[in-house]
């Protein structure tokens, strides 16, 4: 009898609608470790992500796309989500983001003159693009800029550009802690935070099922947030 509840489990398992997640692309890094730890207390749940800049996947969350929770690098995306009667929940802060320059060839904001070629994210649809874009102009750097700026249209975009094709890139500080990233690591330097305003990253239900439920409950667990802060974020108290 035991074998055959076994069999049932493990058919019904391999046949479960996958969970469909749209994640802000500065969460390719840490989002995997939160999923498998979530996924040795639920094997029933597969979770399928598609990573993105906020405004794109809003934008796709608008035209039916069948996310059932939506991770933003902001709280605008959500709460006009929310607004608009798409969503389940209100939208809850997960965790806050900063920014972080790469460059093999510079440490400073102040120095980016000298280069060539800067890597940012999209400000119309990368939160992390926005905080950028603030931060230069609170340094007195972005008129200087303007003509050297290559845009990602998501953070990760942007990270690869920074690494392979800019002199430089601001981009998610939670990137340098990515187990990828550990040869790179001494090339990330932290941007002042008071230069940009608080990247506060929220999210939402989409769709009021079990599985979904159960996922977005632990993103806001005390085990999720000790990932979080592994890879740089902070939390609320």
């Amino acid at each position: 009898m035991r074998k055959v509840i076994a069999i049932c489990f493990a058919a019904f398992v391999l046949h479960a609608a996958p969970l469909y997640v749209a994640a802000a692309a500065n969460l390719s890094y840490v989002l995997p470790h939160i999923i498998a730890v979530f996924k040795a207390k639920n094997p029933d749940v597969v979770v399928k992500v598609s990573y993105a800049s906020s405004g794109k996947l809003a934008a796709q969350i608008q035209r039916g796309a069948p996310f059932a929770i939506f991770l933003s690098a902001d709280t605008s995306y959500p709460k006009f989500l929310y607004k608009k009667g798409l969503t389940v929940t209100r939208p809850v802060v997960y965790a806050k983001g900063a920014l972080a320059l790469y460059s093999k060839k510079i440490a400073t904001l102040a120095e980016l003159p000298n280069l060539s070629r800067v890597a940012v994210a999209n400000p119309s649809t990368a939160p992390y693009g926005k905080a950028a874009k603030e931060a230069l102009q609170n340094a007195g750097l972005y008129d200087k800029l303007k003509s050297k700026l290559i845009y990602g249209q998501s953070i990760g975009q942007t990270t690869a550009y920074a690494i392979r094709a800019a002199d430089a890139g601001l981009v998610a500080e939670s990137a340098m802690y990515a187990k990828q990233m550990q040869p790179l690591r001494r090339y990330f330097h932290t941007i002042d935070p008071a230069l940009y305003k608080p990247i506060d990253q929220a999210m939402v239900l989409l769709r009021n099922d079990d599985a979904a439920r159960r996922f977005f409950v632990f993103l806001l667990s005390p085990q999720a947030g000790s990932i979080f802060r592994a890879y740089g974020y902070t939390l609320d108290d």
